[in-house]
């Protein structure tokens, strides 16, 4: 019997590329052990577009997610 997967869905808007947010949540999930599945990422074209990112945060634990 499989336990139950913890998940949350996390919603970045902005800019999440330039500033490095999107790339630092990622590593922050991984070293704590848990996995992550993009949902939609939507990449501005030009300096002053913002980009968003919808991604679900699964982890064994509710504490991890």
């Amino acid at each position: 019997m499989s336990q139950p997967r913890h998940s949350a869905r996390l919603v970045l808007q902005g800019h999440i590329i330039d500033s490095m947010m999107l790339p630092q949540i990622m590593d922050m999930v991984m070293d704590l052990g848990g996995n992550f599945t993009i949902e939609e990422l939507r990449v501005g074209q030009h300096k002053t577009d913002t980009s968003i990112c919808r991604m679900e945060v699964y982890a064994d634990s509710a504490r991890a997610a």
